[in-house]
């Protein structure tokens, strides 16, 4: 009995371990979203394009880290569950996307990234 309830433990943690969310505010050119979708484990459990551009050097053009962003994350990705734009889950990657840096210069690459409706 108990070697059973490792194996399921097994087979619904490990699955789960890949499970990543990505959220897209909507915009006039885009309808926005959450998307759930099965992927490689290198980005935060809620994702989006400004968590993985904030880091981006200064000098870098923004927009172009958001498109390369996206397309990973369609390409690279299983999509399990499309959803509305989830607000929660946006707040949610913003503040991972700050864990570890520099509030300051992550606010003011959140503002840069802001102005493009990101």
């Amino acid at each position: 009995m108990r070697k059973a309830l490792v194996v399921l433990a097994l087979l619904v943690l490990v699955p789960a371990l890949f499970v990543r969310s990505y959220s897209l505010p909507p915009a006039p050119d885009r309808r926005g979203g959450t998307t759930i979708q099965l992927t490689l484990p290198n980005r935060p459990l809620f994702g989006s394009p400004r968590a993985d551009c904030v880091g981006a050097p200064e000098d870098d053009p923004v927009i172009a880290c958001l498109i390369a962003s996206v397309n990973r994350s369609r390409t690279e990705g299983v999509v399990l569950l499309s959803l509305p734009f989830s607000p929660t889950a946006y707040g949610l990657s913003e503040r991972v996307a700050l864990l570890g840096r520099d509030e300051a210069a992550g606010n003011a690459q959140l503002a840069r990234i802001a102005r493009f409706g990101w």
